[in-house]
């Protein structure tokens, strides 16, 4: 879902004449399975383990010109500093590696439990453009 601050960011991105925004590429998960809401500025519960391999991390971008989508992919893979196990059920997508916009929300379609350290998760978010 395209956040509020997400659809700004994009006019932003396209139509400034200032400052552009930063790319947004950065993922985030969490275990809140909480329905996305447009109004959501923060992911709840995002996790943030120092060192851990769960935390925000930048997403490989790709886009074939005359497609209407775009993807973001980002392999987590859990390690000793995280606390397991762990179940994700959101993710966002964020213009910086902490703080920033959230630009989407995300519910997956099935949750992801990491169990152990090297249990790794591979996010791929598909952005369309309409």
């Amino acid at each position: 879902m395209l956040t509020n601050g997400g659809r700004d960011h994009v006019l932003a991105a396209c139509f400034t004449t200032s400052t552009q925004p930063a790319a947004a590429n950065y993922i985030a998960l969490t275990a809140n399975s909480t329905a996305p809401s447009a109004s959501d500025t923060t992911l709840t519960g995002e996790i943030t383990t120092a060192s851990g391999g769960l935390i925000r991390a930048q997403a490989t971008y790709a886009h074939t010109n005359g497609q209407a989508t775009a993807t973001l992919t980002k392999t987590f893979t859990a390690n000793g500093s995280d606390s397991l196990p762990v179940t994700v059920a959101k993710i966002g997508v964020f213009n910086a590696s902490s703080s920033g916009t959230m630009v989407y929300e995300t519910l997956l379609s099935a949750t992801a439990t990491l169990s152990a350290s090297g249990d790794a998760l591979t996010i791929t978010e598909t952005i369309t453009a309409s």
